[in-house]
């Protein structure tokens, strides 16, 4: 009795699923912008988003012709929410990348020590308690971009506020908004001449304004 020899399963040639190519080709593409924005360089990310949408999107009517594109289509819903919120927040974020990541708690005492402060990711406080508010306008500019944004505001100094949050919270001097694309425009008058004029900004977080 003889036995044939059994023949090797034969190797697969298919090639890596589309899905998991465009996946790796839009992570790829981010981080090369990311990396550019760190650099200094300005990156078009409004173009960025709706043309990588646009790839998903193809990829998907091409791969319907070999069967159903559940891993792709996942892919394009995640990039149309991401669009949706940045689209309902009218581009205006200003989301900043290069800003660090990490808890940061700045306390000016002058005028001439303020900046604009940048957060990447994480929980910024700027405490302005101690802040020596001369007659007149101060502006305050803050942005982060994945996280909370505290700012806190001295007693006997008028204060505006303009604040938004893409995707979260804003509560600001008994005045609050949440959701998409939340955005509150308030003033405290205490009266005087000294005035705080603060611009704040969060991509995805919260935002919170304390006196």
């Amino acid at each position: 009795m003889t036995t044939e020899p059994i023949s090797p399963a034969p190797a697969d040639r298919h090639g890596p699923a589309a899905a998991t190519v465009l996946v790796g080709a839009l992570l790829v593409l981010v981080g090369i912008g990311w990396l550019l924005d760190a650099g200094g360089v300005e990156v078009p990310w409004r173009a960025v988003l709706p043309a990588a949408l646009i790839a998903v999107g193809l990829a998907c009517v091409a791969g319907a012709f070999r069967g159903r594109q559940h891993a792709m289509m996942v892919v394009g819903v995640v990039l149309t929410v991401v669009l949706s919120v940045a689209a309902a927040a009218d581009w205006d974020l200003e989301v900043p990348l290069a800003g660090g990541v990490g808890d940061r708690t700045e306390r000016p005492a002058t005028p001439a020590q303020l900046t604009k402060y940048q957060l990447g990711v994480g929980n910024f406080l700027l405490d302005l308690q101690q802040l020596q508010v001369p007659p007149g306008t101060t502006a305050v500019q803050a942005r982060v971009g994945i996280g909370e944004l505290v700012v806190q505001v001295p007693e006997g100094v008028s204060v505006r506020v303009v604040a938004s949050s893409g995707l979260g919270e804003v509560q600001a001097l008994g005045k609050q908004e949440s959701g998409v694309a939340n955005r509150v425009d308030t003033t405290a008058e205490a009266g005087g001449e000294r005035r705080l004029e603060l611009d704040l900004r969060v991509g995805i977080g919260q935002v919170r304004v304390e006196r």
